[in-house]
């Protein structure tokens, strides 16, 4: 690392500090921090879902799969489009139509005020282990390219991003996940370029090499014993868990009801997945390129850390002064970018659904502050986290199958409100509790991969076992009044 490389990461650290503080300036409540006076641009919102679900997971753990394996993990953005497809037309119009702040205020109009503190309870340990791994994923480049012990390199990662996202909110968040997501853009494709320069043929030679290697394949037709990266993996299990994530979880929603209106929301989603799809594309491509370089004679690089090092390894070895560190600064933006809304959402989380809810409305100024401390001190635990994940696996892989484990009970809840108008309370959190047991037993029994079947299938199984069980359920409970279905099911929604 050079004048240049610090130059560049010093450049960046004030402008996301910056735009911090001029989200700061413009807000006067607890409203304005949690949604941004629900005006903000619905481009800026799809560019801000995007980068708040490709982290530096995706890019450092992508382009290690890109290398080791090739492009199938592109095939999971199909799961995406019908998670997308079911989001804007089931979900969005409850949440735009009805006065809330998180998704889980929808929980407690439909069923109850205990189910919407499970709810929101399972979405923040949810999205705990989820930052946690963010949070990982880069300080393991860091700790190659600075040389450093991996805690401290934890540590920095997540500093930076605490302190922009305490003061600025999520007009802080939304804008400089823009800008991140463009500096990891811009980054990717300084590697490509100086990849494909050093090997005779250039990108060509690049592609035919990877062709020739099977890593060009993004769709496998075929479908694998309880397998993830094939089309019915991806429009299955892979397609619940995104639906849960889009649907359920307060990252994105909260970024939906930030939104001018239902419309606007919708064109947010949308952007989602169509930059999603050519940004994860050039990531794992990559990964793939780098491959190529090396097999082709143009360099060496050392990835006995496994395939979450060739990335920064890569960059190290081959980079010019200035590409360097803007591509550190790319696996920082990516980490950033994940972290700052993570964060933001559970402090969100916290103070509407149990500190507002328990105590009512404090004054503006104080919710204010509290919401801001609350960012903080979820931002340390998300250190802590880090600081315990398991390191010798994928990052991607502990990413997923993590998530996968609450992914479906969740969605199974919100679908049983939304498009039913049988169930109630009761049958509610007894599929819950049925879906939880499910997925403990499946896991204690059959291991990391139940009866062989990757973990993301904990999914789809899950979020079947909470509608079946729920729908058993609710006659033998209380009978849903009126008010618990007007506006909050699929048959009396509004407008």
């Amino acid at each position: 690392m050079g004048a240049l490389d610090w130059t560049v990461m010093l450049v960046y650290g004030a402008a996301v500090l910056g735009i911090g503080w001029w989200a700061n300036r413009r807000q006067k409540t607890s409203e304005d921090y949690f949604l941004g006076g629900r005006q903000l641009r619905w481009w800026a919102v799809g560019i801000s879902l995007l980068a708040t679900s490709f982290s530096a997971v995706s890019l450092v753990g992508g382009a290690g799969f890109g290398y080791q394996v090739g492009m199938v993990w592109l095939q999971l953005q199909l799961g995406d489009l019908v998670a997308i497809a079911a989001v804007c037309l089931i979900f969005l119009p409850f949440f735009a139509s009805l006065p809330i702040t998180t998704a889980y205020e929808y929980l407690e109009q439909r069923f109850g005020v205990t189910t919407r503190w499970i709810a929101s309870a399972l979405f923040m340990v949810q999205t705990l282990l989820r930052t946690a791994v963010l949070i990982y994923a880069p300080a393991a480049a860091l700790k190659i390219v600075f040389d450093v012990p991996v805690e401290v390199a934890i540590v920095i990662t997540a500093a930076l991003a605490i302190a922009y996202s305490a003061f600025g909110g999520i007009a802080a968040v939304v804008w400089t996940d823009c800008m991140q997501l463009a500096v990891v853009v811009v980054g990717v494709l300084a590697i490509l370029f100086v990849a494909s320069s050093d090997v005779e043929g250039g990108l060509g030679a690049i592609l035919a090499h990877a062709g020739d290697a099977g890593r060009l394949e993004w769709i496998t037709p075929k479908p694998t014993r309880g397998g993830l990266f094939h089309l019915v993996g991806a429009l299955v299990p892979y397609a619940v868990f995104a639906t849960s994530l889009f649907g359920t979880g307060q990252q994105s929603v909260q970024r939906f009801l930030s939104c001018r209106d239902l419309t606007s929301a919708r064109r947010a989603a949308v952007t989602n997945w169509v930059a999603g799809t050519a940004v994860l594309g050039l990531c794992l491509f990559t990964g793939v390129a780098i491959r190529a370089w090396s097999d082709l004679g143009a360099g060496v690089i050392d990835v006995s850390d496994g395939p979450n090092s060739v990335l920064p390894a890569f960059v190290m070895s081959r980079l010019p002064a200035g590409l360097k560190g803007l591509v550190v600064v790319g696996i920082l933006a990516a980490a950033m970018s994940s972290i700052d809304s993570a964060i933001h959402s559970l402090s969100t989380t916290a103070i509407v659904d149990f500190r507002r809810r328990l105590f009512g409305r404090t004054d503006p100024a104080g919710e204010l502050r509290m919401a801001r401390v609350g960012t903080v001190v979820f931002g340390v635990l998300a250190v802590v986290g880090a600081l315990v994940t398991p390191h010798d696996t994928s990052i991607l892989e502990t990413l997923v199958t993590w998530l996968g484990y609450v992914a479906g009970p969740l969605l199974g809840v919100f679908l049983l409100g939304m498009l039913t108008e049988r169930a109630n309370e009761g049958g509610a959190l007894s599929g819950l509790l049925a879906a939880a047991a499910v997925v403990i037993v499946l896991r204690l029994v059959g291991g990391p991969k139940p009866f062989g079947f990757h973990a993301l299938w904990l999914a789809p199984v899950s979020c079947a076992v909470t509608i079946a069980v729920g729908m058993l359920a609710s006659p033998f409970g209380a009978p849903t009044r009126a008010e618990q279905l007007d506006g909050l099911t699929w048959s009396r929604r509004r407008g």
